[in-house]
C-alpha cells in the first residue's frame, strides 16, 4: 500500500494519530507570583499580585497526551528520545508507524493539543488599576466523536482485514487546527470595596495574526472498504478548509509566504471576588512602589477567555461535498502529485468536475471560547491551595475547542521558592498528578510525573518552563533622595537598596 493512497483516504475520513489533551501551566499562572501569566486564566487576577512590576522572559509548555498510539514502558522511557539510544521499529508493518503501536478498543476519539510560547511580556500596576502587554504564538488542534476505526486504518492500511466489508456510518465528527501570534493588551481594576473585600474587573484585547489554518466539518460519512483496491464512500456531507504556509502545487512540500495567513480579534473578560484578612485600605504612598500588599483569606474567580475568530483569506481554499458518492476501484494506483491534484481527484470522483467541490477562497475559525473558574485560599503563612475549572464553549462546529479540565493544587511559596502539586482530571476520565518548583526567577513544571519517572507508558510528554523577574509592593529604591513611603506606618523612611525590595 503507497502512503500517497493513505493521504488521500485521511482526507476522506479526517482521521490523525495525534490524540491529545491540554493542559494549563498550572504551576505557573497560579500564585502571588504569577504577575502578567495569571492574566492567561482570568486578567482581574493582575492586581491581586505581590508585584507591582512583573516582566516575563520566556514562558514555553509542550504537552502531548496520547491515548490512542503508545510505546510501551518496558521498551522505551522518555529519556531514551534525549540520548542516542534511537527507536528501532518493531511494532507497525509500515515506515511511519513502526514506532509505536495502539491500544485496540472501539471507543470514539477526541483530540486536544495547545501549546504555548508566551515571549516579553510585562505587567505595571498602579494604584487599584494594573495594565500588561504580552506576545504569544500559541497553536491548538481540536478534533471531535473521531470514529475508532478511523485511526486504525491510518495505522494498518486498507490491507487489514479485520474492518474490511464493514459499513462504517460516522457522524458529527469535527477537526480544526490553527497557529497564530497573539498580541495582547490587559487591563484590571480593583473597582469595588466592600467592607473587607473588593472587587476586580479584568480584560484581554487581542490582535491575532494566524499563520495556518484548517477545520473539516462532517455531517456524515458512510463508507466500506472491500479490499485494498477498492472503496465505496456514499452520503458524504462535509466541508473541509485550509490555509498553510506551501505550494499546494509543487511535488515537493515547498515552505512559501506569505507568513500571515489569517487576521482576527479576541477578547477576554474577567472578575475576582476578594476576601481580605484586613478591613483596612492602606493607599501607601504617592509612588507606586510604595502601594502596599493586602494579603487575602481566598479569592474567586470567573472569566471568559478566547471570544473571537480569525479569518483567512491568503493562500486559503474552502471545498464543499454535499451528500455525495462514489464507488472508487483502483483506489491504489493514485498516486500524489501536489495538494491541489489530492483534491481535484476528490472533486472529480464525487462530482465528476476537477474544480467543483471548490467553493471558496476564505474562510474562518473561531477561537476556543472556555469558561473558566478559579479559587484560591491562604490556609496559613506560606501555605495556599487553589482550584481551576476549565469548561469549553462551543459555539460553531469550526471552531478550536479546550478540553473540559479540574484541577486542585496545594502549594508552598515564598519571595524566593515554590512548590505545588497539581492533582487534575481531564475529560472527566484521566487523573494526572504533577509538580512546579520555583527558584529564583526560574519554574519549572510538569503534570505528567508518570511519564517522567518511566513508570507510565509513553504516550506523550508535558514540560512547562518559566523566566520571569519581579519588584515587590511595599518597597521602593531611590538612590536620589533615598526615601519613599512606609506604608505600614504612613510615614517617610530612608533606606538602601537590598535584594528585599526584589523577589522574582
Amino acid at each position: 500500500m503507497k502512503r500517497q493512497v493513505l493521504i488521500i483516504f485521511s482526507l476522506l475520513v479526517l482521521t490523525t494519530i495525534r490524540v491529545v489533551s491540554a493542559q494549563e501551566m498550572i504551576g505557573v499562572v497560579f500564585g502571588n507570583y504569577s504577575g502578567i501569566n495569571s492574566a492567561i486564566i482570568n486578567p482581574a487576577l493582575m492586581t491581586g499580585s505581590k508585584a507591582y512590576i512583573n516582566v516575563n522572559i520566556v514562558s514555553s509548555d509542550v504537552f502531548v497526551k496520547n491515548n490512542w498510539a503508545y510505546i510501551p514502558k518496558e521498551d522505551k522511557t522518555l529519556w531514551d528520545l534525549f540520548t542516542l539510544d534511537t527507536l528501532v521499529p518493531e511494532y507497525g508493518k509500515w515506515k511511519y508507524n513502526g514506532l509505536y503501536t495502539y491500544h485496540r478498543n472501539t471507543n470514539p476519539t477526541n483530540i486536544y493539543q495547545s501549546t504555548r510560547l508566551l515571549g516579553p511580556s510585562f505587567m505595571i500596576q498602579t494604584g487599584s488599576h494594573a495594565f500588561g502587554l504580552s506576545l504569544s504564538l500559541r497553536g491548538m488542534t481540536s478534533a471531535t466523536n473521531i470514529a475508532y476505526e478511523m485511526p486504525i486504518f491510518m495505522y494498518e492500511g486498507m490491507t487489514y482485514e479485520k474492518l474490511q466489508n464493514i459499513v462504517f456510518d460516522d457522524y458529527n465528527f469535527n477537526f480544526s487546527t490553527m497557529t497564530w501570534s497573539e498580541l495582547a493588551a490587559s487591563w484590571a481594576w480593583d473597582f469595588m470595596r466592600p467592607y473587607k473585600a473588593k472587587l476586580t474587573f479584568g480584560v484581554n484585547l487581542k490582535l491575532n495574526l494566524a499563520h495556518d489554518g484548517a477545520y473539516a466539518v462532517n455531517n456524515r460519512a458512510k463508507y466500506i472498504i472491500y479490499d485494498p483496491k477498492t472503496i465505496q464512500i456514499y452520503n458524504y456531507d462535509a466541508e473541509i478548509a485550509y490555509a498553510a504556509p506551501i505550494n499546494y502545487d509543487s511535488t515537493d512540500i515547498l515552505i512559501e509566504g506569505p507568513f500571515i495567513k489569517g487576521i482576527g480579534a479576541g477578547i477576554d473578560l474577567g472578575f475576582v471576588y476578594t476576601r481580605m484578612k484586613s478591613s483596612i485600605y492602606r493607599r501607601g504612598g504617592s509612588k507606586i512602589c510604595s502601594k502596599p500588599y493586602e494579603d487575602y483569606i481566598y479569592r474567586i474567580g470567573v472569566s471568559i477567555l478566547d471570544i473571537g475568530a480569525v479569518s483567512f483569506n491568503k493562500n486559503a481554499q474552502k471545498h464543499n461535498y454535499n451528500d455525495v458518492s462514489v464507488y472508487w476501484a483502483q483506489f491504489d494506483t493514485l498516486e500524489y502529485h501536489s495538494f491541489n491534484s489530492i483534491m481535484q481527484d476528490l472533486s472529480k470522483a464525487f462530482y465528476g468536475d476537477p474544480n467543483k467541490s471548490k467553493t471558496a477562497e476564505k474562510f474562518s475559525i473561531p477561537l476556543p471560547a472556555t469558561l473558566s473558574l478559579q479559587f484560591d485560599a491562604h490556609i496559613k503563612r506560606n501555605l495556599y491551595v487553589s482550584a481551576l475549572v476549565i469548561q469549553p464553549l462551543a459555539f460553531s462546529k469550526r471552531q478550536l475547542m479546550r478540553p473540559v479540565q479540574y484541577a486542585i493544587t496545594p502549594r508552598f511559596e515564598n519571595d524566593y521558592f515554590a512548590i505545588s502539586i497539581p492533582l487534575s482530571l481531564s475529560q472527566y476520565k484521566y487523573f494526572r498528578l504533577g509538580t512546579a518548583i520555583r527558584l529564583g526567577p526560574l519554574t519549572v513544571g510538569s503534570e505528567r510525573l508518570g511519564t517522567l519517572l518511566g513508570i507510565s507508558d509513553l504516550d506523550g510528554m508535558d514540560l512547562y518552563v518559566s523566566l520571569k523577574f519581579s519588584l515587590k509592593k511595599g518597597s521602593c529604591a531611590d538612590n536620589k533622595n533615598g526615601a519613599c513611603a512606609n506604608s505600614k506606618f504612613g510615614r517617610k523612611k530612608k533606606f538602601k537598596y537590598s535584594k528585599q525590595n526584589y523577589f522574582f
